[in-house]
């Protein structure tokens, strides 16, 4: 197959650090490629992966420098479309089967369906619960659009769409080793925002009498809350913020932590954290909101507790010397594999190529 492979010209593939979209992204373009796939990645300045092509669409190699609120999504949102307008009206299309578009802002393409010539496959990974009753109607009107849920969580907050079979995001199991060094701390792996909950997992920390590491980006708009509720908390002796790791120093973080806490309190469509922690053996423990059941094999790879309850939380953390690590790997190995990930998304475009083809006949 020959796939045109869109996402966002602000964040590179793979990720410098940490990434969400971008970071299975890169695992499965690279895993397609290896099995004889075409993949062309339009996406930043600085994008590489084996045996691809990149086409970048923005001058800037990286947007994270600029002062002021949301600015660079609005310049990356601006280079998006003049993307995807060149690649519709330039004749492009022509070189490929199908296009799949995994920007977070998955209705970004949809202006565009009715000028492709083939199939678009739109990766829905972002709880959209806003917006989605304001443009629902209009959605179930545009033709030649097949939409790919990243959980089944997705469509119960966006039901109503014509919706193909859920394709969990995956990871190279290879890349996340399982480790019997010591365990030493709890950990908080994430962005440093509000709707993440790295308060909720101090506050467990200190009850529970546990040294915790704090590892992501602070993003501008959430300094003020990392000042008020995370910073006064940082005594590096029990609590301790090390800023946004890089790929390597996030493994070992894993693999030295006795439990990961995911105390997300928002609609997280899937948490790619969860799974590379259960990939170093390494028990999580999340709160029963949104995906967690899907991710989480409760009491086998780590704990689904009460939403927004720290005292079960607290419990939680006294048992996880109880879950056997190897099975904590074995659960994500069986379930989340990047080679079970790209067999399913590999069936599903030859199913849709083919059905096109015989629709053009």
């Amino acid at each position: 197959m020959k796939i045109a492979f869109f996402l966002s010209s602000r964040n590179i593939i793979p990720p410098l650090k940490t990434g969400g979209i971008e970071q299975s992204a890169y695992f499965l373009i690279r895993e397609l490629t290896k099995r004889g796939h075409q993949i062309t990645i339009f996406s930043a300045p600085g994008s590489k992966v084996s045996k691809a092509k990149i086409k970048e669409i923005s001058p800037f190699s990286v947007l994270t420098k600029l002062k002021h609120g949301n600015l660079e999504e609005r310049i990356s949102g601006f280079y998006d479309s003049l993307a995807l307008s060149d690649f519709f009206l330039s004749g492009q299309q022509e070189n490929f089967d199908l296009i799949q578009f995994g920007d977070y802002l998955f209705y970004k393409i949809l202006p565009f369906a009715s000028l492709s010539k083939i199939p678009i496959l739109v990766e829905i990974n972002y709880p959209h619960e806003e917006i989605y009753p304001y443009i629902k109607d209009t959605l179930t009107k545009i033709k030649n659009v097949h939409y790919l849920p990243v959980s089944n969580f997705i469509k119960s907050i966006m039901p109503g769409l014509d919706y193909l079979e859920t394709v969990y995001p995956s990871l190279d199991f290879k890349k996340f080793p399982l480790s019997n060094q010591k365990r030493k701390h709890l950990l908080f792996v994430g962005r440093i925002c509000p709707e993440k909950g790295p308060h909720v997992a101090i506050k467990t920390a200190q009850v529970a009498k546990q040294k915790l590491i704090i590892a992501g980006p602070v993003k501008k708009t959430d300094w003020p809350y990392f000042s008020a509720q995370i910073k006064p908390h940082l005594d590096n002796k029990n609590i301790f913020y090390v800023g946004e790791v890089d790929f390597k120093a996030k493994i070992k973080l894993f693999q030295q932590a006795k439990a990961t806490l995911f105390p997300t309190l928002w609609s997280e469509p899937f948490g790619l954290v969860p799974i590379e922690s259960m990939a170093c053996g390494t028990p999580v423990i999340a709160f029963d909101r949104a995906t967690a059941r899907e991710i989480i094999k409760n009491n086998t790879s780590g704990f689904i507790i009460k939403n927004d309850n720290i005292e079960t939380m607290v419990k939680a953390v006294k048992k996880v010397d109880r879950l056997a690590r190897p099975a904590i790997r074995q659960w994500v190995i069986d379930n989340f594999s990047i080679e079970k990930t790209a067999e399913q998304y590999e069936k599903i475009c030859e199913r849709i190529i083919k059905n096109s083809k015989k629709r053009d006949q």
